[in-house]
């Protein structure tokens, strides 16, 4: 429904890579700050010098740097504990549907997302596109998939798995006549559909 040429034409990188380059560099930051707390903390005679531990440093450097590590450390927890999450989703798709599903968001006009047992539900139509005036979400959960019909709804296997039915989600951004959108992308289907659809 929506192929990959299109859903690449004239966008900004995929947000999902833009959210992990602070995660990156954060990490880079404490594995410096970790290296250089052990090599303050050797102490003479500790071993054979190497560029690796050199000799310790002074008392009072080993001291400032044993508080900004624990000061970073710190920080870092309380950051990731309230940023590194938000609330799940749960998607029901018409039963039988397969193709690219598009949410869109921040949309004017367009209904808000429900939230039902502390989920997002997002009831996506029979063309495979939903339209949301609520902002998107970043950040880490487990959102849930599922058919649904007059019937019921049935789960789906999520992302990940071999026998999984959710491919190459992304998140992005476009822009147009009537200024940037947000959206989500996902394909629904046998991972050989999905292989068909990339080439």
């Amino acid at each position: 429904m929506y192929p990959v040429a299109q859903v690449c034409r004239g966008l900004r990188p995929p947000v999902l890579t833009q959210m992990k380059l602070p995660y990156l560099a954060i990490a880079l930051l404490m594995f410096a700050t970790a290296y250089s707390a052990i090599v303050s903390f050797r102490r003479h005679g500790g071993g054979e010098r190497s560029w690796i531990f050199p000799e310790s440093a002074s008392r009072a450097v080993r001291i400032f740097v044993g508080a900004m590590t624990l000061a970073l450390f710190t920080a870092f927890a309380l950051w990731g504990t309230g940023n590194s999450t938000h609330r799940s989703s749960r998607f029901l798709i018409p039963e039988g549907y397969t193709g690219w599903i598009r949410i869109e968001f921040e949309v004017q006009g367009a209904p808000r997302l429900p939230i039902e047992g502390g989920q997002y539900v997002l009831k996506i139509p029979s063309d495979g596109v939903l339209r949301t005036s609520s902002a998107e979400q970043y950040g880490w959960a487990k959102d849930r998939y599922y058919y649904y019909s007059a019937q019921g709804v049935r789960a789906l296997p999520g992302p990940g798995r071999p026998e999984g039915l959710i491919w190459g989600k992304i998140n992005g951004e476009e822009s147009g006549s009537s200024g940037s959108r947000q959206y989500e992308e996902f394909f629904v289907g046998a991972a050989q559909q999905f292989r068909d659809q990339v080439k």
